[in-house]
């Protein structure tokens, strides 16, 4: 053999070594996933939030929380009271195909001087949180056991696609025009909406003039987010991207039967349109149910409720909305032995108001009993399917103090650009107004945006509320 020869042969066999390496890797990583899941010492959570609600500084808080038990303060979470809390390690996601979760600049910005807020995620990503405890009862010798916490974040704005899924484009059509033809919208894009209304099913379509209405569309649901503080917008996407989804909807299919639609030529607008709709369905959406919901096992929702509030009647109304629209896009259930490895289902939900720093704290359980009324009817069919539902006032990093000033109760911190400031705001009512006459108790000012707290970094904690209640209604039952 010659020299050339061996050496190509010693090339390919380091390779096949490398790919067996690899293999078994792979088949050990899996073999440890599926008994983890089996012996209920995996649990995964997806946590998703509503536009604004602070998703990338809850997650950043709970990771620190619970990897520094000794400086946490959870009274509300048994292990860290009974200190059989021991600490974390953040590790990359086995088998998930996604970019972790940036912990470490999310922290550092929490932590710089002067502090800020981390950057908004726009992607979906994961992470594993090995959360180590102590064995208070044992019979296999170890003091100590480990939960595998897998995390799952996706932007809340992908959770209103979901509804897509049982709709055609037709429906949908439909469906927006009954939305944009409400108070909530109205005003926002008159020209937009009769350039809509005009376009007839039955013309042939010109990409051009439809490229231009997407690039219309997509701003009017930015207006719808921005300026009226509304939730359920679709597509989702297009509130994060720039992409040419090209998804409009047409508001006038009077005179067209649903047979008529379908026997329409390819050229028609009506056809072009609902292609871009059953693309980016199959695309966009199918994907994101099928390679994250499959996993989950249970789901948390971040909402927030106190600007939702101060925006008004009609901001809530449209969250409410919202949630009945996504009741039943998830998969409730207890799951079986073999379910929990192939298709578990959904069986905590949790939503969280956020930043309940920005209100007194004689106003929080009125805030949380506000989100539930909000859930109460929307998940009345889930509850009927045996799932447990909860919701919690929360503050991943609490911004501010209660002091008081000329015998009222006020709220002290730091604004945005890191002037001092004393405020108070009306009083979070335990019912939503009946009228709109009650509605003038939220017509005030909204809370100030809120700065973290300096010094963090120097105590070496995150001050918060309530996360710990959080976290012993997402795991209290796995430790």
């Amino acid at each position: 053999m010659s020299e050339r020869d061996a050496s190509f042969d010693s090339g390919r066999g380091r390779r096949v070594k490398h790919r067996l390496r690899r293999l078994h890797r792979e088949v050990r990583d899996k073999s440890l996933w599926v008994a983890e899941r089996l012996l209920d010492r995996r649990v995964c959570v997806g946590i998703t939030g509503l536009s604004g609600a602070g998703k990338s500084t809850l997650l950043t808080s709970l990771i620190y929380q619970l990897s520094h038990p000794q400086k946490a303060q959870l009274p509300g979470f048994a292990p860290a009271l009974n200190g059989d809390l021991l600490g974390a390690e953040l590790k990359p996601a086995l088998d998930s195909g996604l970019p972790p979760f940036d912990y470490e600049q999310c922290l550092a910005a929490l932590m710089s001087q002067p502090p800020r807020w981390p950057e908004s995620t726009r992607e979906e990503s994961a992470m594993e949180l090995h959360i180590h405890l102590r064995r208070r009862r044992h019979l296999t010798g170890r003091d100590t056991k480990t939960l595998i916490l897998e995390l799952r974040d996706y932007p809340g704005e992908w959770l209103m696609d979901l509804p897509l899924l049982r709709m055609d484009y037709r429906d949908w059509c439909r469906h927006q025009a009954h939305l944009i033809g409400t108070d909530s919208r109205a005003g926002l894009a008159p020209q937009l909406i009769s350039e809509l209304a005009a376009l007839d099913p039955g013309a042939t379509a010109q990409p051009a003039r439809l490229e231009a209405l997407w690039q219309d569309y997509r701003q009017f649901l930015l207006d719808c987010r921005g300026q009226r503080k509304l939730s359920y917008l679709q597509p989702g996407r297009a509130l994060l991207d720039r992409e040419n989804y090209g998804l409009v909807p047409m508001l006038d299919l009077r005179g067209y039967s649903s047979e008529q639609l379908e026997a329409l030529s390819e050229e028609t607008n009506y056809q072009f349109l609902a292609q871009r709709y059953r693309d980016y369905v199959r695309k966009r959406v199918v994907p994101f149910v099928e390679n994250h919901f499959r996993h989950l096992d249970r789901q948390l929702v971040l909402v927030d409720m106190i600007g939702t509030l101060f925006a008004g009647e009609q901001a809530l109304d449209d969250m409410r909305l919202a949630f009945d629209h996504i009741a039943d896009t998830f998969r409730y259930g207890q799951s079986g032995f073999l379910r929990k490895l192939w298709r578990p289902r959904v069986d905590r939900l949790l939503f969280a108001a956020t930043k309940a720093d920005q209100v007194l704290a004689a106003d929080h359980d009125n805030l949380r009993q506000l989100l539930g009324q909000q859930l109460l009817q929307a998940f009345a069919g889930a509850r009927h399917r045996g799932l447990p539902l909860y919701c919690e006032a929360i503050a991943a990093v609490r911004c501010s103090n209660e002091g008081v000033r000329n015998g009222r109760r006020m709220l002290m911190g730091h604004d945005l650009e890191g002037r001092y400031l004393g405020f108070e705001n009306a009083e979070i009512c335990a019912q939503v107004p009946r009228d709109g006459e009650a509605w003038n108790h939220y017509s005030g000012t909204a809370p100030p945006q809120l700065r973290p707290p300096a010094g963090m970094a120097a105590g070496g904690c995150i001050p918060h509320i309530r996360v710990d209640a959080l976290l012993n209604l997402l795991l209290g039952d796995k430790v």
